[in-house]
């Protein structure tokens, strides 16, 4: 008993020393365990990180690629839950061109470390060479979702598959469960898709399927591009039967021409634009009982290069009269403020109302314009029609209301 007792005091010395030699090794293997594997492996062999960076490694040279293997799987030993080990065992398979193996070990690496990027990369390459758009954009979408800052780098893949008939099916399924990278992803298509007959059967499916295409981030960009490859009627019809019915019922050759609704910024309502020096809001008409509502510009009495209230218009080709309500409340300038009318593609103003300024009751406005053959789309516009900097100074208040085209003949 007394032995014992003698010693225990060094068995207590053994199991510290142990107790620090494992701590010791631990942390050398962790801290070499990225950057030079091998020495992390010689503070401890079965370190799970180590051995991975070490397969790897020796991945990367064919002569190497046993050594490869048995890292890989001692990596596999040391930790069972690592999906990683199963990438660097799957590319060795497919190096060896045994591509059905190694499809399989990299759909358990995936399982085991959804975040795999290479493993992901290379199932999304082997299902889409397969004729398999379903199952790549599985792999994608998991990708996405995880690491939305991927998104670039499979920008002009997306974009392809965009324009590819057999695989729109398959992307539309995806898109219609809304991943959170659905609206870049149409934005993008939107605008960079080289060719807009091949993109449209996305689109088109997507608007006709729950919940439609959100009209800012989605709907708003496809109509622009419509526009800008000169298809006025076709983003038209398609901005029109994107409103709510109660909406409809206010579509005319001037959308919300009485300031009513609040503008949605998209397709054929008014965009208001901000410029420093002057304030645009929709209020109550002064004065008016019912409550109505009306457009009113704010100035500071200060330069303004001002045409930043606007509206696409569809208009064909015809002869048309332009009206309004105005009121003018202590506008100082010199060149007043005109609507115009003009043709997408510009030129020189199909029209332009008196200029308002001073101080005067609401006044009718109307004028008669032309819409020449060509003029595909155009642009109802408030503007200073400042020739100089000079012209640009402007203070006081204007109110608009009830603006509206009709035909004439």
């Amino acid at each position: 008993m007394k032995s014992v007792r003698k010693a225990l005091p060094w068995l207590v010395v053994v199991l510290l020393a142990f107790a620090a030699w494992r701590v010791l090794s631990l942390g050398m293997a962790d801290h070499y365990a990225t950057t030079d594997p091998e020495r992390a492996l010689g503070w401890r062999a079965d370190h799970p990180l180590a051995l991975l960076r070490a397969a790897d490694e020796a991945a990367e040279d064919p002569v190497r690629a046993d050594e490869a293997a048995d890292f890989a799987r001692r990596a596999l030993h040391a930790d069972p839950l690592d999906g990683r080990p199963y990438r660097v065992l799957a590319r060795l398979a497919a190096e060896a061109g045994d591509e059905a193996r190694a499809a399989e070990l990299y759909g358990l690496a995936v399982r085991r470390a959804v975040r795999d990027r290479p493993a992901h990369g290379w199932l999304i390459d082997y299902h889409l060479r397969n004729g398999r758009p379903a199952e790549a954009f599985a792999h994608l979408d998991t990708l996405l979702r995880l690491q939305p800052n991927l998104s670039g780098r499979f920008e002009p893949l997306l974009v392809a598959l965009a324009g590819t008939p057999p695989a729109q099916p398959a992307l539309v399924e995806v898109l219609q469960r809304r991943p959170p990278w659905r609206p870049a992803f149409l934005r993008l298509v939107a605008t960079r898709a080289p060719d807009v007959e091949a993109v449209t059967p996305v689109f088109d499916a997507l608007r006709r399927g729950e919940g439609g295409l959100d009209p800012t981030r989605e709907l708003g960009p496809w109509l622009d591009r419509l526009v800008r490859e000169g298809r006025v009627g076709q983003a038209y019809l398609l901005w029109a039967a994107s409103l709510p019915p109660e909406r409809q019922r206010s579509l005319g050759n001037v959308f919300n021409g009485d300031f009513e609704h609040e503008p949605l910024p998209v397709g054929f309502d008014w965009r208001f634009g901000r410029v420093s020096g002057a304030r645009i809001s929709r209020m109550k008409v002064p004065g008016s009982g019912d409550g109505g509502m009306a457009l009113r510009v704010a100035f500071e009495d200060r330069r303004v290069p001002f045409s930043n209230v606007r509206q696409l218009l569809a208009l064909p080709p015809g002869d048309y009269r332009l009206s309004l309500r105005a009121r003018a409340d202590g506008l100082r300038s010199e060149r007043g403020l005109v609507w115009e009318v003009t043709c997408l593609a510009g030129g020189r103003p199909l029209t332009a109302t008196p200029p308002l300024r001073g101080h005067g009751d609401w006044q009718e406005l109307e004028v008669d314009f032309t819409v020449p053959e060509g003029c595909q789309g155009q642009w109802l516009v408030l503007k200073l029609p400042a020739r100089i900097p000079a012209e640009q100074r402007i203070g006081g208040r204007a109110w608009f209301d009830d603006l509206r085209i009709r035909r004439v003949r």
